[in-house]
């Protein structure tokens, strides 16, 4: 187990990891339990001698705590003793990010699978069963969120529906993402963010949909661009398929992107710097023509021409300019929105 003390504004923020790889494999299900403090009940349901092999990683934002856990098919009870002995008083909102869960709590149930959201309260009684699962959480308080305790509590242990659980949902593998990475300063903005997000969805008021206006911006920007780096060598790449594959609006893309020149600006560019950093790669020896073409550059002189207006040097001079920085300085933006806009 690893933790790091209290960080200082500007550094990263505190960790908690755990990993039970370390342990003999009839000792793993064992420490689990010991790391989790008896917290809920839990049974593997792969024999003994498997092994119980399970990680968690804990971060914490402020008042908001981020989990990632990687785990082995199990089954848990978090009842009424767990409720005494943990004294939480604290909501969950978990996403899926592979295998399967199955949860249910005073005559409530649900199935989640990969990709859905779900909210829990560790102030009520329920049971789940996990299967091979690995998924994200964030945890927040009652105390911060008072005035939306009543539909919080009337959504606990359902699976979040409606556009605000995709939201969510990019927001936590937004925040995962960027994790290891995070500082205080970012903790206390993304705080910020996650309540407007969080009202947003229970209360869907004018004054609560236009505060949650810009992160939910910002969390659309960063799934864009998440999709982009993803499909960077697809010839089909166009901001009419990024619209058809994520859902949106060309008016809403074209506003997202808007600060960035344009989202077939933004592709140009990041296919650009892809180019510049295999140029870099002196070792691998790829022509220039071949790393072009791979990036979606038909025409040599065109690309050589946009590139060195990029970058101020030609494609023949990238290695020997290799520790240039193509995204400018860190302007370190002091809120969750310009954390996340960073290009």
């Amino acid at each position: 187990m690893t933790q790091s003390s209290m960080a200082p504004d500007g550094k990263a923020v505190p960790t908690l990891k755990f990993s039970t790889a370390s342990y003999g494999l009839h000792e793993q299900l064992d420490a689990w339990r010991a790391f989790s403090k008896g917290m809920t009940d839990i049974q593997a349901t792969a024999p003994h001698r498997t092994g119980f092999l399970a990680s968690s990683e804990v971060f914490q934002l402020g008042s908001v705590f981020l989990t990632n856990y990687t785990l082995p098919s199990l089954t848990l009870d978090y009842g009424p003793n767990a409720i005494r002995k943990s004294q939480l008083d604290h909501w969950c909102l978990g996403l899926v990010t592979q295998g399967r869960l199955k949860v249910d709590s005073h005559h409530r149930g649900f199935g989640a699978k990969a990709g859905d959201l779900a909210l829990y309260s560790y102030a009520a009684p329920f049971a789940g069963k996990l299967e091979g699962a690995e998924y994200s959480s964030l945890f927040f308080s009652r105390d911060d969120f008072w005035d939306i305790a009543e539909e919080l509590d009337r959504a606990s242990h359902l699976r979040v529906a409606g556009p605000m659980s995709g939201i969510i949902g990019d927001f936590l593998l937004s925040v995962k993402n960027r994790a290891h990475m995070l500082t205080v300063t970012d903790g206390v903005a993304l705080n910020e963010a996650f309540g407007s997000l969080v009202r947003a969805m229970v209360r869907q008021t004018p004054a609560n949909l236009e505060a949650a206006k810009a992160p939910i911006a910002a969390t659309q920007f960063d799934r864009v661009r998440r999709f982009i780096a993803e499909n960077l060598k697809s010839p089909d790449l166009t901001p009419d398929m990024i619209c058809a594959r994520l859902g949106l609006s060309r008016r809403n893309l074209f506003y997202l992107f808007e600060n960035h020149g344009g989202v077939a600006t933004f592709i140009k560019n990041r296919r650009l710097a892809a180019c510049q950093q295999a140029l870099a790669k002196i070792n691998e020896g790829k022509l220039i023509s071949s790393i072009a073409y791979e990036y979606g550059f038909v025409n040599p002189s065109s690309f050589s021409r946009q590139f060195q207006k990029r970058y101020g040097f030609r494609p023949s001079e990238a290695r020997d300019a290799s520790e240039i920085d193509q995204r400018g300085p860190n302007d370190g933006g002091s809120t969750f929105v310009d954390w996340l806009m960073r290009a």
